[in-house]
């Protein structure tokens, strides 16, 4: 087996489309980042794109990271291939903040780099992945949903920084990053917002973003503590499926944290179905 590495986007994704697609659901996160690096590179500092192919010149595997964030994992069709990215991953870069995928691939990245390094890891966020092809309407609540706009900008940040300790305290909330988000979504033609608004305030705020062929990814979903338990969520989060599913989208997805019941029941009420777990793991320095 071989790993090889793409500074091209379109390279990458041409070589790795056809296997992701296999699992587009369980691979939409990918999908979603490699269709932003392919049209809108200067998001991110930079990028790691890779493939394993078996002696055949089969793929078995991919990996992509943006930095500088975690490396993301594909279901690999043979584990073994797994030490080599963590190898070359190694090579490339000495060190990470993590990696994310499937247990299945996750837990033997993990076990070689620490080998490599001897970093500590902990499970950051367990998660899970599911999709929807058909909304089931939740009771109605009141207000409806809105795009945001250039004027909502400040909100954005506050809540989509807000998101982010509640949801990825060990990712370093930032709200310098948070504003840079509210920026890139407004001018973004891909990434969208909208709000849940009840007698003209916004209540709760909804994201959509990183396409796939056939579907796209809902998130961030934020309900400020003062105003949650009220349906806003569940409405909104409907709202803006059946709207991209009206569009022409076959799917939505979204993540979850699986330790978090309401979430999880939230969304399966309104016709997400549990397509596969994910792990979010955390490299710690290693301890003198």
């Amino acid at each position: 087996m071989q790993v090889q590495t793409y500074d091209d986007p379109h390279a990458w994704y041409a070589r790795a489309e056809p296997f992701l697609l296999l699992r587009e659901a369980r691979h939409n996160l990918m999908l979603g980042l490699s269709h932003t690096l392919r049209q809108t590179p200067g998001v991110y500092e930079g990028f790691f794109l890779a493939v394993v192919e078996d002696a055949a010149g089969e793929v078995v595997g991919a990996v992509l990271r943006t930095l500088p964030y975690n490396a993301i994992l594909s279901h690999f069709t043979d584990t073994n291939a797994i030490s080599l990215v963590a190898q070359t991953l190694y090579d490339r870069f000495g060190v990470l903040p993590g990696v994310s995928g499937a247990p299945t691939e996750a837990e033997p990245f993990v076990a070689t780099w620490q080998a490599l390094t001897g970093a500590g890891a902990t499970v950051a966020m367990p998660e899970m992945i599911y999709a929807l092809e058909q909304v089931i309407p939740p009771a109605p609540v009141p207000g409806g949903l809105r795009p945001a706009t250039e004027a909502d900008k400040p909100l954005m940040a506050r809540w989509h920084y807000n998101f982010m300790v509640d949801a990825t305290p060990w990712a370093g909330p930032d709200y310098e990053r948070s504003q840079r988000w509210a920026e890139n979504a407004i001018a973004s033609s891909v990434r969208r917002v909208f709000f849940w608004e009840v007698d003209g305030q916004p209540v709760s705020m909804v994201g959509a973003t990183g396409p796939t062929p056939n579907g796209i990814r809902i998130g961030p979903v934020y309900t400020p503590p003062e105003v949650r338990g009220r349906g806003y969520a569940s409405a909104m989060t409907a709202g803006l499926s059946q709207l991209l599913l009206d569009e022409g989208r076959r799917f939505c997805f979204l993540y979850t944290d699986a330790n978090n019941p309401t979430s999880n029941k939230i969304y399966r009420a309104i016709g997400y179905e549990y397509v596969c777990d994910s792990v979010v793991m955390h490299f710690n320095p290693p301890t003198p």
